[in-house]
């Protein structure tokens, strides 16, 4: 007797970790309906393979080849419309591309809060990926032990057999099958299932749990839940608030927190909020591009990167000043640190700033320019054509690194500077020269071969060489080939009408099935500059308000629309203005001439033009054009006159 409990004590601690495996409790529910059902676990593995799935690939991805969707976007190998883009290849603009691409593809972009949160919840969501694999393991192995489950046949004896019978088979069998004595690695699985079998015949619970479902461990199915506490009825208008306030106004409150961004400082544009304002402020009919300068240097971009961070900084500062004779802002004791990093980048100083100053124009830079693009935003917007094209030259000198005085006296020498080793010097003996009275776009415009003599006079290397026939060939040459003024739908023009001026240029420099990449500018910290135009339309009368758009085509055959309100009848001439964004001068000026009907004139030439095609005469006011683009060449083609030279 002892030795059976010994036995008994030895064979419940084996199958202790066995037990049960069932959540719905023993002896709840009946019959089939409590079958092994691991549906559940299916479901949530489907589930969690289909997210941790695809994003354990993004990250491995990301891992393995770090940047390769931001060089994409920064940039393509083609457009949207499929068509090639063309980079400048200058030996300093392949040279900073490259360094951006090196920078986009290192690891240690990697390392930032976002990347390392979605790291986190990735690796949890694995965790509970595995448990509920090993849970399903469990189920399943629980499920395929108990197939075809008979107790007799496993102890080896008659379903006639009594408790002494029972008891006697099972320790023959344990004695045999215990690991302890049957070094055979099945025999554990066989000692479990004959343990299994005794307790079926022998222990209440386990023969009922038997009886009704087939195994002496109860349900086999996992059921997963949320324990829910129970709520009093004087507690449920109390809950019912919280979920007011919680769920319907907490959840809209949280997505428009997440949609508007943690840095409500910002602008979508990149530009802060109070920049912006004083932009909106400041920018007016007469405003020139040295107040723009003014708004600029004092905006909160500037203030925020520019504080001295030490007596020998602030005594640099001082001495390049001096040297570059910059005059303290209005009201201000000091001069400015931005005043000076403007100075010393325009006036290509840039060999005279230490590290940490080349560091911060080099900051300061990429948040002037958006700062000028929205300078140039907003001028469009109000319809400013003089500011904008103040803005415009900001933009430039600071992408081109060009004197703004310069700049803005529309001198060919600034404009030279913009061609690479082409500097103050050598600028100067270019004027002397035979070409001295030309300008960038008459650069481009020059022969190679006299551009290379040229440009051997006044003492270029060979490689220096190459890089200016290489910069000649990026410079954008536009022609215009079609400017039209048109109502759509219509074949006349009445007053009051909301017209579309479209322009049709090409970008002489470029080949079938190419399109204009970044721009030229070796002294700007990015080689992300695009080569973009602005479309500017004016109607030459007293009070003509200007309409602006930015060209978004970067193809070789562009189209440029804009629509404005037609003034009263009559004869009119339109300027049209295509203002290049990244260069200075190469902006080009055009007029197209365009009749306004009245509306009693316009019926009566569409009665006329009736009786001509045998279609009857009548006033009838649904005689209008089929419309579309196949009328315009109804309207005649317009005089354009370029005004470019």
């Amino acid at each position: 007797a002892g030795g059976a409990a010994q036995e008994e004590a030895r064979s419940q601690a084996l199958t202790g970790a066995m037990g049960s495996r069932g959540g719905g409790g023993r002896g709840g529910g009946g019959g089939s309906g409590d079958e092994d059902d691991s549906s559940t676990l299916f479901f949530l593995l489907s589930l969690l393979v289909c997210v941790v799935g695809p994003w354990t690939f993004a990250v491995l991805w990301s891992l393995i080849w770090p940047g390769a969707a931001e060089v994409e976007k920064t940039f393509p190998a083609k457009t949207e419309q499929g068509l090639r883009v063309r980079n400048c290849q200058t030996q300093a603009m392949s040279a900073k591309r490259e360094a951006h691409i090196a920078r986009l593809k290192s690891r240690s972009t990697l390392c930032t809060r976002g990347f390392l949160i979605r790291t986190v919840i990735l690796a949890l969501l694995w965790c509970w990926l595995a448990y509920i694999v090993i849970q399903l393991q469990t189920v399943l192995a629980t499920s395929s032990r108990y197939a075809n489950f008979d107790p007799y046949e496993l102890l080896g004896v008659g379903r006639s057999a009594g408790k002494a019978e029972v008891k006697k088979a099972f320790r023959k069998l344990s004695l045999q099958l215990h690991p302890d004595k049957n070094p055979d690695p099945s025999a554990v699985e066989r000692f479990i299932l004959v343990k299994k079998a005794y307790d079926s015949l022998t222990d209440p619970v386990s023969a009922q749990n038997y009886k009704l479902y087939g195994n002496p461990d109860g349900p086999t199915r996992v059921e997963i839940g949320m324990a829910i506490p129970s709520i009093s009825k004087d507690q449920q208008g109390i809950v019912l608030v919280i979920f007011v306030f919680g769920f319907i106004l907490g959840v809209p409150l949280s997505l428009i927190w997440c949609l508007k961004g943690s840095d409500s400082e910002v602008a979508p544009n990149g530009v802060l909020k109070e920049t912006m304002e004083a932009l909106a402020n400041g920018l007016s009919a007469s405003t020139d591009a040295r107040a723009l300068q003014a708004l600029l240097l004092s905006s909160g971009e500037s203030t925020a990167v520019t504080p001295l961070r030490s007596n020998e900084e602030a005594e640099a500062i001082n001495a390049l000043a001096q040297e570059l004779r910059v005059k303290a802002a209005k009201g201000a004791t000091e001069v400015r640190k931005a005043d000076v990093l403007f100075l010393a980048h325009t006036q290509r100083c840039h060999d005279k700033l230490t590290g940490p100053l080349l560091e911060d124009l080099n900051v300061l830079l990429a948040k002037w320019r958006l700062v000028s693009r929205a300078m140039l935003e907003i001028a469009a917007h109000k319809a400013l054509p003089a500011a904008h094209e103040a803005a415009l030259e900001l933009h430039r000198a600071i992408v081109q690194a060009v004197d703004l005085a310069s700049a803005a006296s529309g001198s060919g020498g600034s404009e030279l500077l913009q061609v690479p080793h082409l500097d103050a010097e050598r600028g100067k003996k270019w004027r002397k020269g035979p070409r001295k009275a030309a300008n960038l776009a008459s650069f481009a415009e020059m022969a190679a071969e006299e551009r290379r003599s040229s440009l051997e006079a006044v003492g270029l290397s060979e490689q220096e060489l190459l890089d200016a026939e290489e910069f000649a060939k990026a410079v954008p040459r536009i022609s215009v080939s079609q400017a039209k003024v048109f109502v759509a739908g219509e074949d006349i023009v009445c007053e009051d009408d909301i017209a579309t001026v479209r322009v049709k240029f090409a970008r002489e420099n470029l080949a079938e099935g190419e399109a204009s990449g970044a721009a030229h500018t070796p002294f700007f910290p990015d080689a992300v500059i695009p080569e973009a135009w602005w479309l500017s339309f004016t109607v030459v009368t007293r009070g003509g308000k200007t309409r602006l758009v930015r060209v978004r085509d970067a193809g070789r055959d562009a189209v440029a629309e804009l629509r404005f309100k037609v003034p009263s009848a009559g004869k009119y001439r339109g300027r049209i203005k295509l203002l290049s964004e990244a260069y200075a001068g190469l902006d080009a000026e055009y007029d197209v001439h365009f009749e306004v009907k009245t509306e009693k004139e316009a019926k009566a030439l569409d009665r006329t033009r009736r009786a001509a095609s045998g279609g009857g005469g009548g006033d009838d006011d649904s005689g209008e054009g089929s419309g579309g683009e196949d009328d315009e060449d109804e309207l005649g083609d317009f005089e354009v006159e370029d005004l470019a030279d």
